[in-house]
């Protein structure tokens, strides 16, 4: 296909005026000459409309028109909408060097690993553990599932009165991901909590001797907080808390980012940070830098990570790049310190080869990128 068909063709998509034949044509284009190793999320359609979002800013001032949303376009919403955002870059950038530039990388994706400390100061690498049930804390069983999960079940509720055990009921236990690992913890009041890389999660083994439910967070995790009105949940992080009572939500914490961000999906929580507190109602999001703000959100990228893939839209390179060594378990060099605040938008599963993700960045920007061992180095394109 000739540069003057695509280029009609990506138009007409952008207007909404493309055939389904017409439609095809692109996405066979597409498959056969750009990308040929990227894979993506399951969720397609949220993806393609957050790439949409992002075309229609740059190129259309005026209002965007309306995403087709038939089944049978899911797919191509994300594949073509990252076409027409990447066509412009793609005579212009040294793409048939970059195989050779990333040639030797032995960097993989990360996966399920964690280390679980107990409450005596026992060390269980559930990388390593077997399936199936890995410790018992007075009445409280600590289950390996095959998914993924840690699970906290109450088995013994006789123990559970604090009479007798309170001291034991009162210990807490710790959950610690590394670079390039996730986990799912399911708390004994049924509380899901997924951890994302480089983080860790401090709790008690039963909070039947608590009048709340307190929880110590460093790092990323999205919560679904069981309801239970006379027992608020807390999440406390080095430099806020937030309160809930049953709702979805996720917490950015990591010391090594200027912004902590809190993002509700569903329910109400209430964000506490030195002499400010502020509630959040769905779809909204709470930035703490110096002072905490609130403003819209939005929440698939957020909680992308959360549901298996990266979204970064309009984020600046040292941030994406923080991310990526994070999960990659890699370190990253900036040759040319300007390059950190140039911005990016990309969209992949987090499961793909580390190449899939570095080469839809290059095509769309001035960032060139090496690998070398375990190291990414990246310069400015001359």
């Amino acid at each position: 296909m000739d540069q003057e068909r695509i280029y009609i063709l990506i138009k007409k998509y952008r207007d909404n005026t493309a055939t389904v034949a017409e439609r095809e044509e692109l996405l066979k284009w597409y498959r056969e000459n750009a990308y040929q190793d990227a894979e993506f999320p399951e969720s397609e359609e949220l993806a393609g409309e957050a790439i949409l979002a992002r075309l229609n800013r740059e190129t259309k001032p005026a209002k965007p028109k309306p995403i087709f949303r038939w089944v049978a376009a899911a797919a191509a919403v994300l594949i073509l909408g990252m076409a027409g955002l990447f066509i412009t870059r793609m005579l212009t950038t040294d793409h048939e060097n970059f195989p050779r530039r990333v040639a030797q990388s032995n960097i993989h994706p990360g996966g399920n690993k964690a280390i679980l400390t107990l409450a005596n100061g026992k060390k269980i690498s559930l990388t390593d553990a077997n399936n199936g049930q890995i410790a018992n804390q007075n009445g409280i069983k600590v289950t390996k599932a095959a998914n993924g999960q840690l699970v906290y079940t109450i088995t013994g509720r006789e123990n559970l009165s604090g009479a007798s055990s309170g001291t034991e009921l009162d210990a807490f236990n710790t959950i610690e991901t590394p670079k390039g690992g996730q986990y799912q913890v399911v708390l004994p009041d049924g509380s899901k909590v997924w951890l994302n890389a480089y983080s860790s999660l401090k709790f008690p083994v039963s909070f039947v001797n608590h009048n709340e439910r307190r929880v110590e967070l460093a790092g990323e995790a999205y919560f679904e907080v069981s309801h239970n009105k006379e027992l608020p949940f807390r999440v406390v992080t080095n430099r806020q808390t937030v309160e809930v009572l049953g709702t979805h939500f996720n917490v950015n914490a990591y010391t090594d980012d200027a912004v902590t961000k809190t993002t509700l999906l569903q329910g109400s929580v209430r964000v506490t940070a030195a002499s400010k507190s502020t509630v959040l109602i769905p779809g909204q999001q709470a930035k703490l830098t110096n002072t905490l703000d609130v403003s819209e959100a939005n929440t698939t990228e957020a909680v992308a990570w959360k549901n298996g893939y990266f979204n970064f839209d309009d984020e600046k390179l040292e941030n994406i790049m923080r991310s990526v060594s994070r999960w990659y378990n890699v370190e990253v060099v900036f040759e040319d310190q300007s390059l950190k605040t140039e911005t990016f938008g990309a969209v992949t599963t987090r499961f793909a080869s580390i190449t899939t993700l570095l080469k839809m960045m290059e095509q769309t920007g001035d960032a060139r990128f090496s690998i070398q061992g375990n190291t990414i180095t990246i310069s400015k394109k001359k």
